[in-house]
Order: structure tokens, then C-alpha cells, then sequence
């Protein structure tokens, strides 16, 4: 087990995109590293995965108003090369996919420019107006780019000039359909610790059980233990509480896209979301006291940028997570707990034209384990122990959300008299539970398949809790 120290708190920065233009909110940042190729198929590292048939099958195909374009399925894997795509929407023949591959040299979505270098000979024209170029994180675009070409200019040997607009995926994809899975291996994550003691682990720990066949489908873990001050400071009574505890998650990305065969953006129907299993546990240890009421304690910052190949085309998915803490004390508690949940979240979203856009969401519980609680005192305590995250394509718009698994624990403790005259017993409960809450939000100028949202969609909230252990106290003198 690896040991991070911390570096010192620091906000989340909820920038993801859900089905976007494509358009980062600002020029790269140097400070963010480019995320290493991923493995094709195949097992080759950088291998780009073979194009979509490009003839107009009738196979998997629907007519269209006025045109006879049919919808294809293209193949979903694990993200390749450095390289971009280019697609030309307005070769229908074609299918759109050019076949040619670029490297984003340079890239700024706020002026609206890029120069991109040539990876074969040939000639200088192969970018026209109107092309659509995808490309991955690399160091010009950390967060990936999705951009439709409005100019070219200067052409100097491979390397060229663009003035660039923001595109849409029915720009990428048009009139095709696509579905599928990508598991987040644990290596793709940053991790950013904001206290000290905190450990990241990735890989199988503590009795989780990982598919070996799955590959990258393994655990990322990130186990604390941290004192919380119970009485604000107080020098005379100041005394601590030990929370310590682990979150490991073991996510992957599932994206799909219809075009229904036709070229209208509106008529498209797109999904994204984030689902998996999880397991969090806790150990909690002293005397707890109102009124404590916390924040939420920044614990990690972690980051991803998967890439889902949809065909030849990279789509760039942004996981921004900041692991918190939270602890609601009502009453006077001592408790000695240790327990441990698991389940199942899924977060995302879907549009279609019929309904627009919608969460797509769920959390669910149980136990893991036999755990221990000992309780006394009277009072209610609550620990959350859980991600806030924002998920998206390309970074300009997203979901913010909060997947929240919390322990809580609950003693009623009856006074002397009420105890001898109603022969009333203490008693003492702990439950685990999961919530979820989930918004779509809009920070920049953008459209998604062609269409705007509103600038906030709330979703609705889900929560779930069951029992863990349960006791009895002696009344009190």
C-alpha cells in the first residue's frame, strides 16, 4: 500500500460536458499531463481500430424523410492513438469518415484556432471548410477537442492553419447508431490527496474480489483516517474524534447514440452515464457532540479522461471527482463503530426529442462484512463518505452530482424516573445508506445535438438505507 501525503485543500472544479460542441471553456492547461494511449482490441498500444464499413448497407438501417441515407452501427471500444479524425458530414457517400488522422499541434477554443500536422503525405488540402475534427487529450488538448473547420490558412509543409467553430456529435456522428461499455482502468486516475494519511491503493485490498479476466475492470480504493475537533476549539474542552474509513469504486462509461437515419440533430437520441460497483466503510471512535454541524471535508481530488472510440471517432468522457466527508452530529453520542456498505450507482443523463433531457440515475445497499458498533449516550450522528462529481464530454457542460453512501447512527437514552415508572429501556440503532443527487448545468455558449438546454435541471433525489446493528442501553442514574 502506497502512502500520499497530503497537499492542502483546494475547491472542486465542476467543468464536464454531457453530448457537447466540443468547445473548451478555456486554452489547455500545461499543468493537467496528457493521458497515456490506451490498448487497442488487439492488445497493440496506439492501434487505431478498424473503420466502420463505409458501403451503405441496408443492414441495422432505417428510412429517412426525403433522403435515402441509412443509419449505421458503429463498433464501441476502448480508446486508441494521440491522433484526431476527420470527418466531412457533407460526404454522404462516404458515410462522413475521411479515413485521415491529425495531430493537434496547437489548439485554443477561446480564439477559435488550431494548427494541425499531417501524418501522412499528401497534399496540403486535406482539411476542407465544413470538416469535423474529434481528437483525444494530448498536450494541445488536455481535454480532448470537437471542432468544425470554418477557414484554412497557412499551410507550411505537414503542418496547417485552421480558424475553427464549435461542432456537435450529430456533426460527428450524423445519421449512425452506437452503443457501448468502457471500463476506467484504476491507472487512468489522478489522485490529488487534500489531508495527510491518506492512502490510494489500485488494485484488489481488503477482501474485494476483482474479475482477473476483466483487465482494467479492477478498484480504485483511497483509504483515511483523520481527528475531527468535536467543540470548536475550546481549549478546555477540546477533545478529538477519530473518523477514519475507505471509498473504492470500480467504474466504466457506457455511451450511446442513435441518428435514426437521418441528419436532423433534434431527431438524435444520445446517452452518457457512469455506473459500477462500490463498497465504503467506516470506523468511528470517541465522543461526539452538538452542535456539529461540518461542511464537506475535501479528502481527494481525482480526475480521468477516458476515451470511447465510437467507430474511428475519439469522444472524450470528463470524470472529475473530490472525495468529501461530512458529519451532522444532533445530541451527545460516544460511539466505537466500524462497518462497511456496498453496492451499485449509475449517473448520467439522456436526451431524446420526445422528452428531452433526463437523469439517469441509481444508488443502491447492503452490508459488507460483520461489522461492530458499540453505543451510548442519546443523540443522532450521520457520516457521509462519498464522491462529488461532475461527468461529461469535452468539458464545456455537464452534470454535477453527489453519490453519497452515509452511516447513521441513532441512541435514545430515557431518564431514571421514566424508566421505573413506564419501564422504558434505551436503545440504540445503526443503518447504512446511499444518496444521489444530480443536476444538468450549463457554464458557456454550446449545443448539444443541435439543441440548448436549460441552464439547470435538477434531477430527482434518490436515497436508500437499511438496518446494520441494533442494541439496548441502561437508563440513566
Amino acid at each position: 500500500m502506497k502512502r500520499v501525503k497530503g497537499t492542502g485543500l483546494c475547491s472542486l472544479v465542476c467543468t464536464a460536458a454531457l453530448f457537447v460542441t466540443g468547445c473548451a471553456d478555456t486554452a489547455p492547461d500545461p499543468a493537467e499531463a496528457a493521458p497515456q494511449a490506451k490498448a487497442s482490441p488487439t492488445g497493440s498500444p496506439g492501434e487505431r481500430p478498424p473503420n466502420p464499413d463505409r458501403s451503405d448497407s441496408r443492414k441495422d438501417s432505417s428510412a429517412t424523410s426525403g433522403s435515402a441515407e441509412k443509419s449505421r452501427m458503429l463498433p464501441v471500444t476502448t480508446g486508441g492513438s494521440g491522433t484526431a479524425s476527420i470527418t466531412r458530414p457533407s460526404d454522404r457517400t462516404s458515410g462522413g469518415d475521411t479515413g485521415t488522422r491529425v495531430t493537434l499541434v496547437s489548439y485554443d477554443a477561446a480564439s477559435r484556432k488550431a494548427v494541425v500536422r499531417h501524418d501522412t503525405r499528401g497534399p496540403a488540402a486535406t482539411l476542407r471548410k465544413g470538416d469535423v475534427v474529434a481528437g483525444p487529450p494530448t498536450k494541445a488538448s488536455p481535454k480532448g477537442a470537437l471542432f468544425k473547420v470554418t477557414g484554412v490558412g497557412v499551410v507550411d509543409g505537414r503542418k496547417t492553419e485552421l480558424t475553427i467553430a464549435p461542432a456537435s456529435l450529430a456533426d460527428v456522428l450524423g445519421s449512425s447508431r452506437a452503443s457501448g461499455t468502457v471500463p476506467v482502468a484504476p491507472s487512468a486516475w489522478t489522485v490529488d490527496p487534500l489531508i495527510k494519511g491518506l492512502d490510494v491503493v489500485r488494485g484488489s485490498v481488503g477482501g474485494g474480489k476483482a474479475d482477473a479476466s476483466a483487465g482494467a475492470r479492477k478498484p480504485l480504493r483511497l483509504d483515511f483516517d483523520a481527528h475531527v475537533p468535536m467543540f470548536g476549539g475550546k481549549p478546555w474542552l477540546e477533545r478529538e474524534t477519530r473518523i477514519g474509513g475507505f471509498f473504492e469504486m470500480t467504474p466504466e462509461v457506457s455511451f450511446s447514440y442513435d441518428g435514426r437515419g437521418t441528419a436532423v440533430a433534434s431527431d438524435a437520441t444520445a446517452s452518457v452515464k457512469v455506473s459500477g460497483p462500490y463498497r465504503a466503510g467506516w470506523h468511528l471512535k470517541g465522543p461526539v457532540r452538538a452542535p456539529r454541524i461540518a461542511p464537506r471535508i475535501p479528502l481527494s481530488m481525482l480526475a480521468a479522461y477516458p476515451v470511447v472510440m465510437v467507430g474511428s471517432v475519439p469522444v472524450v468522457v470528463s470524470l472529475k471527482l473530490q472525495l468529501v466527508l461530512q458529519v451532522q452530529v444532533d445530541g451527545s453520542l460516544t460511539v466505537d463503530v466500524t462497518q462497511t456498505t456496498g453496492g451499485t450507482m449509475r449517473i448520467g443523463t439522456r436526451y431524446t426529442k420526445e422528452t428531452g433531457w433526463q437523469g439517469d440515475g441509481h444508488a443502491d445497499g447492503k452490508p459488507v462484512d460483520k461489522g461492530t458498533a458499540e453505543v451510548s449516550g442519546d443523540g443522532d450522528l450521520r457520516v457521509l463518505l462519498g464522491p462529488e462529481a461532475s461527468i461529461g464530454l469535452y468539458d464545456a457542460v455537464g452534470i454535477d452530482a453527489l453519490f453519497g453512501p452515509y452511516l447513521r447512527v441513532k441512541a435514545e437514552q430515557p431518564g431514571l424516573v421514566s424508566a421505573l415508572r413506564d419501564r422504558r429501556k434505551g436503545k440504540w440503532s445503526v443503518h447504512g445508506g446511499v444518496t444521489l443527487e444530480g443536476s444538468l448545468f450549463s457554464r458557456m455558449p454550446f449545443t448539444i445535438l443541435g439543441i440548448r438546454p436549460t441552464p439547470r435541471q435538477l434531477f430527482p433525489l434518490i436515497t436508500d438505507e437499511w438496518p446494520l446493528a441494533r442494541g439496548s442501553l441502561p437508563p440513566l442514574p
